[in-house]
């Protein structure tokens, strides 16, 4: 045997073991399905389970006579009920098949929602009704309810038919979940406006709004209910039957953000009722910082930077609450960062200049818990004032 035949055995060997290890492999290791995770498995291999026997059953089915039903429409929304009310939906539900169809009501989701059949067998080509029909609660819910009815059939390939309904209950009285005033200035006046309604009420009258702590000043106004929005809704889709729009004005009394509630207290036909709503703002601080090189969360950075010379950032300073107040530089921090601050053409807007002189020693200011700053205010009366952060790295790192 010459030696080109030798090296093909031996390849051909190499070839087939390697096959034979592949092989072999294929049978010891399992593999997951793409995209479903461990919590799920069960449940995707029970539906695929639940698949392959459709689909036998679909073949073992498809030239033999068999019951099918259709029902029409299977999904129903009553819309808004009243607390305590009854209605009704009518299904049609029909068998398309070619051989007896049973039916009978299994269950309901719900112990409000009951349902009856007006026939329970039905031979091709006939068709009877499903009355479903609901109680709405009599206690307030603001989550819509869904209800569904299971039938039972004798179709091999759909065992069960079922219904699905929808409703939303009424309410007496809907404020919104919370009002917000924004951001403005101390001394400046927020305005906010809002809208309450009934969907039962005919008469919905606002006899004061008030809170303790904030100076405000109120008015409310019937609302016309025809093509008013709400979010994206209009007062007709919403069901509503009286609503009022009220308008607040409203100082707070310091800097920073403030949140309180609204007491209001609402006339509903006739009756009066207390009820509370969370609000909140924020009061701007009165001086301000501008410029390409100032980020509003973290102020400005100078990274990292050598000691062998100075370096400069500009910032744009505006004092917003009172424009003839002087301001000045009062504190900086590290020491050795130096601070100028020169009056612009507007009143109340200066430029500052900040810099890290030449032959700064090493300081670090950079992480979030330890920075630096420079505070600007008046002087004489230290409330009137902001901070601007400061980050950085400085030190002669070419001789380290």
């Amino acid at each position: 045997m010459n030696q080109f035949t030798k090296r093909l055995l031996v390849f051909g060997g190499l070839v087939f073991g390697f096959a034979s290890f592949a092989l072999a492999l294929t049978q010891v290791v399992s593999y997951k399905p793409w995209g479903v995770p461990d919590s799920r498995r069960d449940d995707y291999d029970q539906r695929v389970a639940e698949l392959d026997r459709q689909a036998i059953e679909r073949e073992t089915y498809q030239n033999k006579p068999r019951p099918s039903a259709r029902a029409w429409p299977a999904v129903h929304d009553f819309g808004w009920v009243r607390p305590g009310e009854t209605v009704r939906h009518t299904v049609e539900i029909e068998n398309v098949g070619n051989a007896e169809l049973n039916l009978r009501i299994r269950e309901t989701n719900s112990d409000r929602l009951t349902a009856q059949l007006e026939g329970q067998q039905l031979a091709p080509g006939e068709s009877t009704r499903c009355t479903i029909e609901l109680v709405a609660s009599r206690q307030p819910s603001a989550e819509p309810f869904e209800g569904r009815v299971t039938i039972s059939t004798n179709d091999p390939l759909n065992k069960t038919v079922v219904l699905s309904v929808f409703s939303q209950q009424r309410k007496e009285l809907v404020l919104p979940g919370a009002i917000d005033f924004g951001s403005h200035d101390m001394g400046q006046a927020s305005t906010v406006d809002f809208l309450i309604y009934s969907q039962l009420a005919q008469r919905l009258n606002v006899v004061d709004v008030s809170n303790a702590a904030f100076d405000l000043q109120w008015v409310a106004v019937p609302e016309p209910i025809d093509n008013q929005t709400v979010g994206d809704q209009t007062l007709g889709d919403l069901s509503v039957t009286a609503a009022s729009r009220i308008t607040v004005e409203m100082e707070a009394k310091d800097y920073g953000h403030y949140s309180d509630q609204l007491e209001l207290t609402v006339e509903i036909d006739g009756q009066e009722q207390q009820c509370k709503l969370d609000f909140g703002g924020r009061v701007r601080p009165p001086i301000g910082f501008y410029g390409p090189n100032v980020d509003r969360r973290t102020g400005v950075d100078f990274g990292t930077v050598e000691n062998n010379e100075q370096h400069d950032l500009f910032v744009v300073v505006r004092s917003r609450a009172d424009r003839s107040r002087k301001i000045a530089v009062l504190d900086i921090e590290p020491k050795e960062l130096q601070a100028e601050l020169q009056p612009l053409e507007t009143d109340g807007s200066y430029r500052l200049r900040i810099s890290i002189p030449k032959g700064c020693p090493y300081r670090r200011f950079n992480l979030a818990e330890q920075h630096g700053y420079i505070q600007i205010g008046d002087p004489e009366m230290k409330s009137y004032s902001n901070w601007l952060p400061v980050y950085g790295v400085v030190g002669d790192f070419d001789a380290d």
